[in-house]
């Protein structure tokens, strides 16, 4: 490989990175916004969404062109494709973070929030567990992400834990459906978020060492 292509890919790489970085602040701040009852952060996250989809295509073309430019095989193949899935992962990370400050948005104009307090640690352990995966990713090193089946298994205890209570709640305090129903809807998009943080720490692993793994 010259020294231009490594370059290349390097660049692409920390393009990744950012756009990876940056999905994960919208995340951060919608949980934020959550545990603050903050409309206005959580309206500043929605506002983001355009940049989110104009970073996550610009990164996909740069891939897409150096596949059809270098052709390349082996790890440097094996980086590209694992990159290309894992930049994906990111993209849904920044759009769970749009859809969760839009349900806040929807919250503080109609119903307000009331005692969150289950959701926001799962979040902050879905949050934990992205940030550990982005950094395995930044860094090409797998050490730290090698417990993420556990973690996942926690969260989805927690994310049912959390369900049969809501639904319980809904069941024998009728006049609070209406926020009750959209924590559903925050705690399904943290469980997905926990997965995604799943799919990122795979392709990392395979990135980095060759190895086929599945985490869930």
């Amino acid at each position: 490989m010259t020294d231009k292509i490594r370059t290349e890919l390097l660049q692409i790489h920390e393009e990744a990175c950012n756009l990876g970085k940056f999905a994960i602040t919208m995340l951060q701040d919608s949980i934020d916004a959550f545990e603050r009852a903050d409309a206005d952060l959580a309206q500043d996250v929605c506002e983001r969404k355009i940049e989110l989809k104009k970073r996550f295509i610009a990164v996909e073309e740069a891939m897409f062109r150096y596949l059809a430019l270098y052709q390349p095989v082996a790890r440097d193949m094996r980086e590209i494709v694992a990159s290309l899935r894992i930049i994906y992962n990111f993209e849904r990370i920044g759009r769970m973070g749009y859809d969760i400050g839009d349900t806040i948005k929807v919250l503080s104009q109609c119903c307000g929030l009331a005692d969150p307090d289950k959701l926001i640690i799962v979040g902050r352990k879905v949050l934990a567990m992205i940030e550990d995966a982005m950094d395995a990713f930044t860094d090409r090193e797998v050490s730290r992400i090698r417990n993420m089946r556990e973690r996942d298994s926690e969260i989805d205890r927690l994310y049912c834990e959390v369900m049969r209570d809501l639904i319980k709640r809904m069941e024998t305090d009728k006049d609070h459906v209406s926020i009750l129903a959209r924590y559903v809807i925050i705690d399904r998009y943290l469980e997905r978020c926990g997965d995604q943080a799943c799919n990122i720490a795979e392709m990392t692993t395979y990135m980095v060492t060759g190895e086929r793994i599945e985490i869930i």
